[in-house]
């Protein structure tokens, strides 16, 4: 998702070390979730690669302010950086998946999604603003995604966590200011939110009259 980077670097660059590291063992179970499913692209194993790198260094930082003993995160991340290598992916989910039930990530306030109302019409604002550039022209063997889409084939908490952390390895650059959690909820909500009859693009009328 090109939208999603685009809210990385704002998001987490305010965010507190616990926050940025777990947001990155979340998006990694969810990529090596996706792996295990089906056939490993050449991009999406580039960038499983380059975020158990990231992972590394917030366990590091993570630890480092948190005063907890990282023994025990290296070595799981050790592991699954062993089992990539071989790309042995359920492996590597296997690990990831054990970091995440240690360190969930909070999204109280966040889900449940609400795809009607005040919340979703500035959801709407945010796309048009933030993601229509590029996504609503995304065609069938484009790269960039069809947000609508995606979202509809994505656990929302997965959506949401893709929306806080991003996808490495796009163009995509960050804003200066960052999305708040209300507007992170609002953009998901606007992606989730039903798709008029007959209609290709996003969210009609139907779920902006609620």
């Amino acid at each position: 998702m090109v939208l999603l980077a685009i809210v990385l670097a704002p998001v987490l660059a305010h965010a507190d070390r616990a926050m940025r590291f777990r947001v990155e063992v979340a998006l990694l179970a969810h990529e090596t979730h996706q792996a295990v499913l089906g056939p490993t692209s050449t991009r999406l194993f580039a960038r499983i690669r380059s975020d158990l790198g990231v992972l590394g260094f917030e366990a590091r930082s993570y630890c480092a302010s948190a005063g907890c003993d990282i023994g025990p995160i290296k070595a799981r991340i050790g592991i699954a950086r062993k089992a990539l290598r071989r790309k042995a992916m359920a492996t590597v989910w296997s690990e990831m998946r054990a970091l995440r039930r240690r360190f969930p990530v909070d999204l109280r306030g966040l889900l449940p999604l609400r795809p009607y109302g005040r919340r979703w019409r500035e959801g709407r604002f945010l796309y048009a603003h933030l993601c229509a550039t590029c996504h609503a022209a995304a065609g069938p063997q484009s790269p960039i995604p069809n947000l609508f889409v995606l979202a509809r084939h994505e656990r929302p908490a997965d959506l949401v966590v893709e929306i806080l952390a991003g996808v490495r390895g796009t163009r995509a650059v960050g804003y200066a200011d960052p999305l708040s959690g209300r507007q992170v909820a609002a953009l998901a909500d606007y992606l989730t939110a039903p798709v008029r009859p007959g209609a290709s693009g996003g969210p009609g009328r139907a779920a902006a009259s609620r």
